[in-house]
């Protein structure tokens, strides 16, 4: 029984049809939905806020011992 060509788990693309394949474990993706993916992720990245975390308070490790502390048994 001849084995079946290997097709991008993306959009479907034979492995004839495309420059690259890239094989993960249970699934492949082609070079052209690499260059999608990638130009998403260059979009979603550039157009998302940047956190603030002024407002966020670190502890001491001293403190962070001391509250931990409060759980140990013995």
């Amino acid at each position: 029984m001849p084995k079946k060509e290997e097709r991008c788990s993306f959009c479907g693309r034979p492995r004839s049809e495309t420059n690259m394949l890239i094989a993960g474990l249970d699934a492949h993706i082609c070079d052209y939905c690499v260059e999608q993916a990638q130009d998403i992720l260059r979009e979603e990245l550039s157009s998302s806020k940047t956190r603030d975390f002024s407002k966020v308070k670190l502890h001491k490790p001293s403190e962070i011992k001391q509250y931990l502390d409060q759980y140990v048994i013995g």
